[in-house]
């Protein structure tokens, strides 16, 4: 009998703490960051009010009146119920938080300066920038979206802005939370301090919407809300609403998908004429959808290599094919509300899927206040229990793997870096940023998309100045290698013994084609962490569908949630790509959790991402609420949202817009905001207790240096770059390198590490095998 793997974080215990006070957003953060370490295995102990986390009674609920977030945010979980307004609540709480490695509170938290100089490690969630100096100012999850540029991206030009439906302000910074906790453990495993962690919901949307503050600041314009002016749009069909997705070298395959004689045209040739144009574009484009069913569209869609994108609800996606092969959603028995089926987490980890154990009850009367996570014969049914090890303390510092320990907590952690444009690069780039050795793999022949999309000039070397490239990229070293080569893939199986992870988002297939895949690597190398991320994951009848971050918008359920109430559903938009931007925010995480089973076991790991999971993760609780309710189906609504007594976004005087959530319905808000300007305005309700902030752009961002904070910073050009969604012991990353050039490290990486002399690197260079210009000519 084979002996069942122990969880990957059960050796550490965690503490929940949730203020009650504390603004929803805020808690709702702490709860998932805590909730992924549990399912993961982490002994994470809940710390309640005597009444119970309000969230318990947070919309959505259940039929029987349970919450659905609730049940979501805390599966796997044990529960006490502590009065911490108590001397000897707050004593008990400081003997548990003593005997933790990681302590996850609120920074409004009433206990929050106790928390802050425990000996568990504090992971601390706050609402704003410390160089904002706003820890009493009032906070929404509209203020946070709005203050991060995003509310700005979303919706039609001359029409009020638009948040994204769900979470998509708390949660984000909940992966965010997550991350930073591995990334603290991570640096204890190797004997170096646990840094203290802080995220801030603001710092984290802004680090999530960067292509506004990167536009803006290469051309000085901010990209903002296009709705119909835009040419991804969404279209009705048949049988609901499909998202139109292309890229520039896909237009030719949806032009002859179409079949529309119309778009033979010369002014649709280019994207600036589609643009144009962009009226009679859609004129000729939505007869085609309007008689077909998503289905059949995906199809004949996928069949040419077309992204369109189904929009699903999250009632649909409880069917959808691709998530039922993969097994992301887990059925898991309630006591009250039966079966109830929820997303796993984002992750298959060797094909292992972690899942989820059910929320805990509050404590009966009479009872030591503590809950187990599982019901009595509950839990989830059709798979085998998993024999977890014993929480506790680690005493013994495992040998880290490469170089000696330094000051970052990856210090001597190499990585093969495969990204491109967003997920894989932003991935490898945060691992940069926490101290890993970085090399990043490019050819002449196959440059990263971000080098030409963010092309700026065509002056000579114009491949090495896009901005899009620098944000994505920083940190790292370049290794440009012809891959089709066999010299090429020689020399990557030559590298790979010397390195601890790969991080790559190729469409599937290709590095198992050129003999590169995880089985031909890990045998080479049996500790490798293998991180493959792909838009619908390795495995299922969807895993060769293309797609582009707007196409999961759509698919993940997402753009179901969003857009004008009564109206056809919105997608994020290709100056966002929202579910190609929180990937890395969570599998981050993982790849340090990865490593550090690694260095424990000697054994490393196949890890699958899905971005399309990853973003309908994001939807738990209503996913779980139609489950348990065939009747529970929403639609866009706007910028409300349920619990709240009122909340959207105004026009002031000077026609600029202001995000305000009411704790009780003021009919008068619109006419308030008419009669003033934005400034006037904000400080007239800030000054009443008033959640509001302004819909900034890119260009706002650029200008207010505190609400910055460490997600825009520069590097040894001057040339502005993407940080740390995060600060470790109250700081932002270090830019130690800037984005490298085409092959700027080739010679040096070879040399240094396999030992290459002169002869070798010039057959290389002269073979095409290394390069540092483009071989492809004008791309």
């Amino acid at each position: 009998m084979s002996e069942t793997p122990s969880l990957p974080l059960a050796r550490f215990t965690i503490v929940e703490v949730n203020d009650a006070k504390a603004p929803l957003c805020l808690r709702l953060a702490t709860s998932l960051a805590a909730k992924i370490a549990a399912d993961l295995g982490a002994d994470v102990l809940k710390i309640e009010p005597p009444e119970g986390d309000p969230v318990r009674r947070a919309p959505p609920l259940l039929p029987q009146g349970g919450s659905a977030l609730f049940e979501f945010l805390n599966t796997s979980k044990r529960s006490l119920v502590l009065d911490l307004a108590s001397e000897s609540g707050r004593t008990a709480l400081a003997r548990l938080v003593d005997k933790a490695d990681v302590v996850l509170f609120e920074e409004s938290a009433s206990v929050a300066a106790s928390l802050r100089k425990a000996k568990a490690t504090p992971v601390e969630i706050a609402a704003f920038p410390l160089e904002m100096d706003a820890a009493q100012r009032p906070v929404s999850e509209l203020v946070i979206q709005a203050l991060g540029g995003l509310m700005h991206m979303v919706g039609e030009p001359a029409r009020k802005p638009l948040k994204l439906g769900g979470h998509q302000a708390p949660y984000p910074a909940g992966l965010t939370a997550f991350t930073g906790l591995m990334t603290a453990l991570a640096a204890r495993d190797t004997g170096r301090r646990a840094p203290s962690v802080r995220v801030s919901l603001a710092e984290v949307m802004q680090w999530v919407n960067w292509k506004a503050a990167s536009g803006a600041a290469a051309t000085g314009i901010s990209p903002g809300r296009e709705g119909k002016n835009s040419e991804f749009q969404v279209l009705p069909c048949r049988d609901g609403h499909v998202a139109v997705v292309y890229t520039v070298t896909q237009w030719p395959a949806t032009r002859a998908l179409i079949g529309d004689a119309r778009l033979d045209d010369p002014k649709f040739g280019t994207r600036a004429g589609r643009r144009q144009n962009i009226a009679e574009l859609y004129a000729a484009l939505a007869p085609w959808f309007a008689d077909k069913t998503r289905d059949e569209i995906q199809k004949v869609a996928q069949a040419k290599g077309v992204p369109f994108g189904p929009i699903f609800s999250p009632a649909e996606l409880l069917q959808t094919e691709q998530y039922v092969a993969r097994g992301f959603l887990a059925d898991m028995a309630h006591p009250t509300e039966g079966t109830l089926r929820l997303p796993q987490l984002p992750v298959q980890w060797n094909g292992r899927s972690f899942t989820p154990r059910p929320a805990p009850d509050l404590p009966p009367p009479h009872s030591n206040g503590e809950v187990p996570s599982s019901y009595e014969g509950g839990g989830v049914r059709g798979r085998p229990a998993k024999d977890m090890t014993p929480p506790s303390r680690m005493t013994a510092t495992p040998p880290h793997l490469n170089g000696e320990v330094g000051d970052h907590p990856l210090t001597g952690v190499r990585v093969l870096d495969f990204g491109l444009l967003t997920a894989g690069a932003n991935t490898s780039a945060m691992l940069a940023d926490l101290g890993a050795d970085v090399i990043k793999i490019e050819s002449g022949a196959y440059l990263d998309p971000f080098r030409v999309v963010g092309k700026i000039d065509s002056d000579e070397g114009w491949w090495n100045r896009s901005p899009q490239f620098r944000f994505t990229n920083r940190n790292k070293r370049g290794l440009a290698l012809n891959l089709k080569d066999p010299e090429g893939q020689r020399v990557i199986r030559e590298l790979v013994t010397h390195c601890d992870v790969v991080v790559e988002n190729f469409r599937r297939g290709v590095l198992d084609r050129a003999g590169l895949g995880y089985k031909e690597l890990s045998a080479i190398n049996p500790r490798l962490v293998f991180a493959a991320i792909s838009s619908q994951g390795d495995t299922g009848p969807e895993r060769m569908n293309v797609s582009f971050g707007s196409t999961l918008d759509a698919t993940s359920g997402i753009a179901s949630l969003t857009g004008y109430e009564g109206e056809e559903p919105r997608i994020s938009g290709m100056d966002v790509n929202y579910p190609d931007q929180i990937v890395s925010l969570f599998a981050t995480g993982i790849v340090i959790a990865a490593v550090a089973e690694a260095r424990r076991t000697g054994k490393g790991a196949f890890l699958d991402f899905s971005q399309r999971e990853v973003a309908s993760f994001t939807l738990g609780e209503e996913i779980l609420a139609a489950s348990a309710d065939p009747n529970h189906r929403l639609a866009p609504r706007g910028n409300t949202e349920a619990g709240v007594a009122q909340q959207d976004s105004y026009q002031c005087g000077d026609g600029k817009w202001l995000a305000v959530t009411l704790d009780t319905p003021d009919p008068s808000m619109a006419t308030f905001c008419a009669a003033r300007d934005r400034d006037d305005a904000l400080k007239m309700l800030l000054g009443k207790g008033i959640a509001a902030a302004p819909c900034l752009d890119g260009n706002d961002l650029l200008r207010d240096t505190k609400l910055q904070g460490v997600t825009l910073v520069r590097d040894e050009n001057g040339s502005l770059v993407k940080g740390l969604p995060y600060r470790l012991d109250g700081k932002g990353l270090a830019i130690e390198r800037p984005a490298p050039d085409l092959g700027q490290h080739t010679e040096e990486v070879l040399r240094e590490l396999l030992g290459y002399e002169d002869a070798r690197l010039k057959q290389l260079n002269d073979s095409g095998v290394t390069s540092t210009t483009p071989t492809i000519g004008e791309v």
